[in-house]
């Protein structure tokens, strides 16, 4: 899916120059060719064309100058390393415009103008004035047009998240299970177009046994409507992933708590679990301070949102203090939260917050979403461009 997502089909010529740039070795002290200083490495700085050392002549960039934030993910591979992706973005705007990178680099409001491509064709792109928060998956798409041998680049469309970036930044969100069973086709649109990468797995009764490997294409697992049971070892391998670093949102309610047993047993070694005795419970659900429940601006906690035919959730007593409640019927716990390990667990006992019904026309589920999305897999990656 990532490869979906940032790899697109651009001309031979489009292929060499990002191999290009991809291969800049800047450590040589000779100096390595180079366009920008995203060609360059070890702290060098691009100077008439050649990598060099600040005190070979080049200035050292100002540390605001908008290097993107890639925390450990180049030193570990980690979910978030897109590699020669972001060798592409530049710092600064540039005299030239530079071809099949997708960006306007000479913020003249147009992308890889005078570049020839093949008519239909498509490159990955950026919209002229994206601004320095437009977050990695703010890419969006643009056609070769024209009739003739040698077409143009037509305009940039379906960025995430328009100009101001995407609110959902690169994630991989794996959605474990099949839909509810009230309308939800939307849910997964839905996350794709706020920047997610968002892939539905394990959602039929066949499916093969859970494996590590496969959760490592995620970044976030969000458990909707599971088809069959669990073992101990496959919720062991969830567990093992959690702790190390995995977010993990769990859903239940579907068939009123009927098929909760499914959850259930997936999350017997994680700790936070469902209570199937304690329901069905009707709310709504209101939400208790905590960094999922806020508003956009941080001021108050966000109105009780949808909850029915769903369970209370429950929390073993070493883990007490740290997955801590975070929406309550009455006195019923019914959502629960906190770290594990190196990730982060996030239970809530119903699955209406991802119907159509619901997220579509209140405000509420939306930035809920947001909320626990960005709270359960940090990403502060972003893309420095000229405005």
């Amino acid at each position: 899916m990532v490869a979906a997502m940032f790899s697109r089909s651009p001309s031979l010529s489009a292929l060499l120059v990002v191999f290009a740039l991809a291969g800049c070795d800047c450590d040589d002290d000779t100096g390595d060719a180079c366009v920008s200083m995203a060609d360059c490495e070890g702290g060098q700085v691009c100077v008439d064309g050649a990598c060099q050392d600040p005190a070979d002549g080049g200035e050292e960039p100002a540390e605001d100058a908008g290097a993107v934030d890639l925390g450990d993910a180049e030193e570990d591979g980690g979910p978030r390393d897109m590699g020669s992706d972001l060798g592409c973005v530049l710092l600064e705007c540039q005299e030239d415009e530079l071809c099949y990178d997708g960006l306007d680099n000479d913020c003249d409001d147009q992308i890889d103008e005078s570049c020839a491509c093949t008519p239909g064709s498509t490159s990955r792109c950026l919209p002229p004035g994206t601004t320095p928060t437009a977050t990695l998956c703010a890419w969006g798409e643009m056609a070769c047009q024209n009739a003739t041998e040698f077409g143009e680049w037509g305009s940039c469309t379906g960025a995430g998240g328009g100009d101001e970036g995407s609110l959902y930044g690169c994630r991989r969100i794996g959605i474990m299970g099949a839909p509810g069973a009230n309308a939800s086709a939307n849910f997964q649109t839905w996350l794709e177009t706020q920047g997610a990468i968002a892939t539905r797995f394990h959602d039929t009764a066949g499916a093969p046994e859970l494996e590590r490997a496969e959760l490592e294409t995620f970044d976030l697992v969000v458990v909707d409507w599971l088809r069959r049971t669990y073992t101990e070892a496959e919720s062991q391998t969830l567990a093992d992933w959690v702790n190390d670093g995995g977010g993990l949102m769990v859903m239940t309610g579907h068939d009123s708590g009927a098929t909760a047993g499914r959850q259930i047993s997936l999350l017997t070694a994680v700790g936070p679990n469902f209570d199937m005795a304690s329901g069905p419970l009707n709310g709504p659900a209101t939400l208790l301070a905590h960094p999922t429940t806020g508003t956009a601006d941080g001021s108050a906690t966000l109105p009780p949102v949808t909850f029915l035919g769903g369970l209370r959730a429950t929390v073993p007593a070493e883990l007490e203090g740290t997955v801590v409640p975070m929406a309550v019927i009455g006195e019923e716990v019914v959502g629960v939260a906190g770290p594990l390990g190196e990730g982060h667990v996030l239970l809530f006992g119903d699955e209406w917050i991802e119907f159509d019904s619901e997220w579509s026309t209140m405000p509420a589920i939306p930035q809920f979403w947001l909320n626990m999305v960005t709270w359960l897999s940090p990403d502060d990656a972003v893309v420095d461009f000229c405005e």
